[in-house]
């Protein structure tokens, strides 16, 4: 009799017990998915070099408002005087894609006006860059060393 309850509270415990550990598992890797900050950081050389901007600072600075977004990466430099910057932008949807794309080229022209008489480098670096969308990623890198290759990494899955 006791071996028998002791088989039953196997075969009733082991399954449980298999189902908690996958599930503990499954949610790690969740929890480790890889945010568009630390992917920026990862990808730019100088990435470690930037200050990581808030979400109060993407909408006081470039207009993008929270509830468009469900995942942003803005890093600069710390006196915009490189003109380095990186901004992602992951919409909720694609008519929120569209606007951001939009409030990005405007930031980038106003960025380019502001510097074309009184810093040559940064107005260079911002006229060599172009905002670039890849699904409901919408994201500019200004200042990079290679802007395409960066944007090319940026955007891989």
């Amino acid at each position: 009799m006791m071996k028998a309850g002791k088989s039953f509270l196997m075969a009733a415990v082991l399954p449980a017990l298999l189902i908690l550990c996958l599930a503990a598992g499954a949610a790690g890797e969740e929890e480790t998915a890889e945010t568009l900050a630390e992917k920026a950081v990862r990808v730019a050389a100088d990435g470690e070099d930037l200050i990581r901007m808030g979400a109060e600072d993407l909408y006081d600075i470039v207009g993008i408002e929270e509830g468009t977004y469900t995942d942003f990466a803005y890093l600069a430099d710390y006196d915009a005087l490189s003109g380095r910057e990186i901004i992602l932008v992951c919409a909720v949807d694609e008519e929120a894609a569209e606007e951001i794309g939009e409030l990005l080229n405007l930031y980038r022209e106003t960025r380019m006006k502001n510097a074309r008489n009184y810093q040559p480098e940064v107005y260079r670096a911002w006229e060599e860059t172009e905002v670039f969308r890849s699904g409901l990623l919408v994201g500019l890198c200004a200042g990079a060393a290679d802007p395409l290759e960066e944007q090319r990494l940026l955007t891989e899955e």
